[in-house]
């Protein structure tokens, strides 16, 4: 098992949810977008934030040709958000790091704690307006 932060737009959330439905472990991975804790970036920037244990083969299963889940899945939305995948690559020594999180891009961090993956998505969670 690994462990995995991804940063999803909150645009693009039921298509990210199709594409676990076909890389995840069943038909409810359809909701690990619905059901994640909600952070924003610099520019105010909304994204759903799952983090958790994965099979070591939940990376690759992201990137390579998908396949219709026996519980179903609606392949179009699930290749749109496959297409925004983005796998983060720990930089170089001294290279300038930008937040990796971004609006046209899901944003997938492994390996890190989840303090250490937002600082890398560059995210901070959204702050609800409570009324006085």
């Amino acid at each position: 098992m690994i462990t995995i932060t991804i940063a999803c737009p909150v645009g693009v959330i039921e298509d990210a949810g199709q594409l676990a439905r076909c890389i995840g472990y069943g038909e409810a991975d359809g909701d690990t977008f619905t059901d994640a804790q909600v952070y924003v970036d610099s520019e105010g920037h909304r994204y759903a934030v799952p983090h958790g244990p994965v099979h070591e083969a939940f990376l690759t299963n992201a990137l390579v040709p998908l396949a219709v889940p026996v519980w179903g899945a609606d392949m179009d939305a699930a290749a749109r958000a496959q297409a925004m995948v983005a796998l983060w690559q720990p930089p170089d020594e001294g290279a300038v790091v930008e937040p990796f999180a971004a609006p046209d891009r899901i944003a997938a961090v492994a390996e890190l704690d989840l303090a250490a993956a937002l600082a890398v998505l560059g995210l901070v969670r959204e702050v609800q307006n409570a009324e006085a």
